[in-house]
């Protein structure tokens, strides 16, 4: 199979936003889509595999923000490239807080999702939610075809740059 034939399905970019026990956590997805509009209801796809799944699990709630085309590539990377098993990663960027969910402050929108059903597919869970609240932003919604094409090397130099100014500080 050729990976690059499923990198043109078109898709956005985002981070989801969870409350688990005291502790806040997240990550980067891109596969989160309507699934209808009366009653509104989405799909999120999620790794099996990270705390962010593990939090959706257990609480059945969960934010989305959309990320915009003008989204500092370190916010991708905070997201999507550290666990929130070892990261507090909602510290490190500006957000708010909608019914103990986290939203990004910049976002092109913002929805607050239940949990209305479960499937267990290979490495991902599907999930088939309500939308129990759904806000527009501003800006443009950032595709995973722009951040592949566009903003990948940003995001990986702006977490290596990250690292360095944390050990620096660290080392004080």
């Amino acid at each position: 199979m050729n990976d690059k034939a499923l990198f043109s399905i078109s898709c956005g970019l985002y981070v989801v936003g969870v409350e688990c026990g005291t502790a806040l956590g997240g990550c980067v997805v891109d596969a989160f889509i309507q699934a209808t509009a009366y009653p509104a209801t989405v799909i999120l796809c999620s790794q099996k595999h990270t705390r962010t799944n593990e939090c959706i699990h257990e609480t059945g709630r969960f934010s989305v923000s959309v990320l915009r085309d003008d989204v500092d590539p370190l916010t991708i990377a905070i997201f999507g490239f550290q666990s929130s098993r070892q990261v507090d990663k909602w510290s490190q960027v500006s957000h708010d807080l909608h019914e103990g969910l986290p939203v990004l402050r910049e976002h092109a929108a913002w929805y607050l999702c239940r949990v209305v059903h479960t499937y267990e597919m290979g490495t991902h869970t599907l999930f088939h939610c309500a939308v129990e609240e759904a806000e527009a932003g501003e800006g443009t919604p950032l595709t995973y075809g722009v951040y592949r094409a566009q903003m990948r090397h940003a995001t990986a130099a702006a977490f290596q740059e990250h690292k360095k100014r944390l050990a620096a500080a660290a080392q004080g």
